[in-house]
């Protein structure tokens, strides 16, 4: 007698394949949340949010960029004044050109505001970059590994000739990646105005100790009222440096660490 099939018999087989394990580590969330929870070979983890607040290098950083800050804004107004000795002088040396004798006088006051004002503005700049650097040096310490200069260089740049030209600019914009912000557009006009100040003052301040005559000491008055409106707008851009770094380190510092359980 012949066996009949069943139905069930006569139904071909299908072989569904096996997906493969999940590897440990993050995924998204298997409640189909945006959340990323941690896989562990055997079981879903959800992540530990603990607040932790800022340490005491954020808040360390954040004291040194307020004192750069306070410090800019110092500078920025010695250049202001610079610009108004600068513009007296050059006013003292046009009338007595012309034939206006009195104007020694002017030229003498020029002298004295010119040399104690000018060591003033020297100290006001040099106090700024030096606290500028110590604040660089600080933040760049916070991210060892994802600049491509070590906080030594990020100091030594600015002092190094030839590499002053380029790798500051470069350093500021890794330390803007690192801090997870967006390098703001105008930073190259910053830039461009610092090493343009720069050059310009270091020009009139050779032709001052070479200057033979007033025709030449206009011309480096002149010069330098260049520098010191070029700095003058960059003052604003670096003062929005420091504080746009120091933010995103703040903002780091108090954001919600995900814990990963160890493997």
């Amino acid at each position: 007698m012949c066996r009949r099939r069943s139905l069930r018999e006569s139904t071909p087989m299908t072989h569904t394949p096996t997906p493969p394990p999940l590897p440990l580590g993050w995924h998204p969330a298997p409640d189909g949340s945006s959340a990323m929870w941690w896989w562990d070979g055997a079981r879903w983890i959800q992540p530990q949010n603990e607040p932790s607040p800022a340490p005491t290098s954020a808040v360390a950083i954040a004291r040194l960029a307020i004192a750069t800050q306070v410090l800019l804004v110092i500078s920025a107004v010695t250049s202001v004044v610079t610009i108004g000795i600068e513009t007296f002088g050059i006013n003292a040396a046009s009338r007595y050109l012309g034939g206006d004798e009195s104007a020694i006088r002017m030229i003498d006051s020029y002298d004295q505001l010119s040399s104690v004002f000018g060591i003033l503005s020297s100290l006001s700049l040099l106090a700024t970059g030096v606290l500028w650097m110590i604040w660089q040096y600080r933040v760049a310490k916070q991210f060892i590994g994802l600049t491509r200069r070590s906080p030594g260089w990020h100091v030594g740049s600015w002092i190094l000739p030839v590499v002053n030209l380029w790798f500051p600019y470069q350093n500021i914009a890794d330390l803007w990646r690192a801090v997870g912000r967006t390098r703001p557009s105008w930073q190259i006009v910053w830039w461009l105005l610092w090493v343009l100040s720069n050059t310009v003052s270091t020009q009139a301040s050779r032709l001052t100790l070479n200057a033979q005559d007033l025709e030449q000491f206009q011309l480096a008055m002149s010069m330098s009222i260049v520098a010191e409106t070029l700095l003058l707008a960059a003052a604003p851009l670096a003062w929005l440096t420091v504080r746009g770094i120091t933010q995103g380190i703040l903002h780091r510092s108090s954001a919600p660490v995900v814990l990963a359980p160890a493997v």
